[in-house]
């Protein structure tokens, strides 16, 4: 079914793409794998995998090892419409596993490796697996979790799959013995039914029963922060992953850095996108935000998705590697008073423009076509500081800024670089609709006006797993007939570019007195002020306003920062951009602010702590902003 032939494609922004997408075909519905078997045909002598070591595995090499990884887990009794817990890194046996997964038609459940016992057990007890298969390192956490709720177990190495010395092996064997990871049972080593598999020359078929087939269950926590499935169905990621070929501008056999997780819902996203692709993916163990940088000028990757903490290191690690002076001015930021945040970004250009030429080579990037940041929403700072960097050094773009949710295979709306206006999320994939409605009534609302996001799609999730009632929270089938999910998020259409511009999550969202506060409205303003590191606003009770905001403040230079100069720059802000309703009435300073497991900043401890605190009247601690006499500010 072509673009055009879609019954929502009125909603679509397909006119802003080139021929090739407007009539391009959603993939047929087959399974996830076989599909991407048919994207790699043409590509089977290219190079799939690099190792860290330099170990290179063509495609036609990778679609053998997933045939020998089905048969091993076909050997160890799993079938089609197994719900398999699924904990594991980007390294080449995690990847042929999960597709051998596929082949077989079970369903994946990817959980955190390095998540705790307790959460682990929440995702258990959510999903009820047939197995676990985790890598070996954690298999004293994994097997602790595993037995309690009886799962059966296989564990797998790092090392399977790829060239290691008798000397790597053994020195491992020790590392896990030491750590009481070492696994003694053979009948819970992956190797052992490799082994066996040897002897088994039966063809193992693709499943193809797309009727009924869940590829995926990804957890999430949503905005509620309720514990949940995500139901993906294979053939949504299959026409996510094909939509963003018009998106990106990457072509088969160009390199991509696979640096993000599969068990977050964008990694997994990322690295289906690659090898869909028949991209040449360069694999890296050092997934944190802080090994960003080094592991681009490693591989200098032709494309490379990260989440905005991954950008901030990278512009961190270009400041720390140019001269001493901009530097100096980098991490004196809170020390420029009322100087115009323009006036820095000119500091930065003119200093990378005059960088010595040695060093000038030794940080460029002309060999980035997509930089690609999702995951969170990236702030004016962020993306204003990575395109002056991504233009001095030569990158073929500016950054590419996503929108997108675990309930939709992760991306439905992308900035593409320099063909879209800064500070929006630009337009919806192909095969993405949207609209924006009226919250109460969920009815259009014009372009131009703010309301909730609803998207539309093949990528869009089955429902919630066993959860029929959050399920029928954010799915809703209109008069046509047509499932819409609601994605929580305030945006606007722009009536001429039709780009959409993010605002806030609705879940957010409070009145104060007669006007509605977008939290995530303020605290992007908050991170044009220089001596503000990060921040988030949560909501108080009033009597006379039903709620106030409360403004939570990390510091860049605690030691240095003017507290009452720098309350009186947020007051002049906020009051001059947004007006008296989102001005604080308390701020509190934290060294640090709260972070989910994913990295995101976690407003919802914040606000649960608040709303503990002030039940209790505990509110005198608390900076209490004169909003009376700040009107003057105005």
């Amino acid at each position: 079914m072509k673009n055009n032939d879609l019954k929502y494609s009125e909603y679509t922004d397909i006119d802003y793409y080139n021929n090739g997408a407007k009539d391009a075909e959603i993939p047929e519905e087959v399974n996830p794998y076989e599909f991407q078997l048919k994207e790699n045909e043409k590509y089977m002598n290219n190079v799939a995998l690099v190792t860290e070591k330099g170990e290179k595995i063509t495609y036609e090499e990778f679609h053998t090892r997933v045939d020998e990884y089905a048969k091993a887990l076909k050997e160890k009794g799993v079938k089609e419409g197994d719900r398999i817990a699924f904990a594991a890194g980007n390294v080449p046996s995690a990847l042929y596993l999960k597709r051998a997964l596929y082949k077989l038609g079970a369903t994946v459940c990817a959980i955190n490796p390095i998540e705790t016992e307790a959460a682990m057990k929440s995702d258990i007890e959510l999903v009820n697996p047939k197995m676990f298969i985790g890598i070996n390192m954690f298999s004293k956490k994994f097997s602790t979790v595993s037995k309690k709720y009886g799962v059966d177990s296989l564990y797998f190495s790092p090392f399977d799959s790829v060239k290691t010395s008798m000397k790597e092996k053994t020195l491992l064997n020790l590392f896990m013995l030491y750590s009481k990871n070492f696994v003694f049972d053979k009948e819970e080593r992956l190797s052992t039914f490799l082994k066996k598999k040897k002897n088994n020359n039966n063809n193992i078929f693709i499943a193809n029963d797309m009727n009924t087939y869940i590829s995926d269950i990804a957890f999430t926590g949503g905005s509620s922060g309720t514990h949940k499935g995500v139901m993906l169905n294979g053939n949504g990621l299959s026409s996510v992953t094909k939509g963003a070929n018009y998106v990106l501008p990457l072509n088969p056999g160009e390199k991509f850095l696979g640096n993000l997780p599969e068990f977050m819902a964008f990694g997994g996203f990322a690295m289906q996108y690659a090898l869909n692709r028949s991209l040449e993916i360069h694999l890296t163990s050092k997934a944190m935000p802080q090994d960003f940088a080094a592991e681009v000028y490693r591989t200098r990757p032709n494309g490379v998705f990260g989440g905005p903490i991954q950008w901030n290191a990278y512009i961190d690690y270009i400041m720390k590697n140019t001269n001493a002076d901009i530097y100096e001015k980098y991490k004196d930021l809170s020390k420029m008073g009322e100087k115009d945040q323009k006036e820095f970004y000119k500091i930065v250009r003119d200093a990378l423009e005059n960088l010595d030429s040695n060093v000038k080579n030794k940080l460029d990037m002309s060999f980035l076509k997509a930089g690609v940041s999702g995951g969170e929403q990236l702030t004016s700072k962020t993306e204003n500081l990575t395109n002056i960097i991504f233009d001095v050094l030569g990158a073929e773009d500016s950054l590419y800024n996503g929108l997108g949710m675990t309930e939709m295979w992760a991306p439905v709306c992308v900035k593409r670089g320099n063909l879209n206006t800064d500070s929006t999320i630009g337009h919806m994939l192909p095969f993405v609709g949207a609209k924006i409605v009226n919250p109460v009534t969920l009815k259009e609302v014009e372009k131009g006006k703010s309301g909730v996001l609803f998207v539309t799609g093949p990528g869009m999730m089955e429902g919630y797993y066993n959860n029929p009632g959050e399920t029928s929270k954010v799915i809703v089938t209109d008069e046509n007939g047509i499932r819409w999910l609601n994605t929580g998020d305030v945006a606007v259409i722009d009536p001429v570019t039709n780009e959409k511009k993010f605002v806030d999550r609705v879940k957010r969202n409070f009145v104060c007195g007669v006007e509605n506060v977008y939290p995530q409205q303020i605290e992007n303003l908050l991170s044009n002020i220089p001596e503000i590191k990060e921040s988030i606003v949560t909501k108080i009770p009033s009597d006379d306003l039903q709620f106030v905001c409360k403004y939570h403040i990390s510091l860049e230079n605690p030691d240095t920062t003017d507290i009452e100069s720098l309350e009186k720059k947020i007051n002049t802000l906020i009051y001059g951009t947004l007006g008296e309703a989102k001005l604080p009435h308390y701020i509190e300073y934290h060294e640090k602010l709260p972070n989910s497991p994913n990295g995101k900043l976690d407003w919802n401890v914040l606000q649960e702590a608040d709303n503990e605190k002030y039940k209790k009247d505990a509110l005198g601690k608390e900076k209490n902003v004169n909003v009376k006499a700040l009107k003057k500010l105005g």
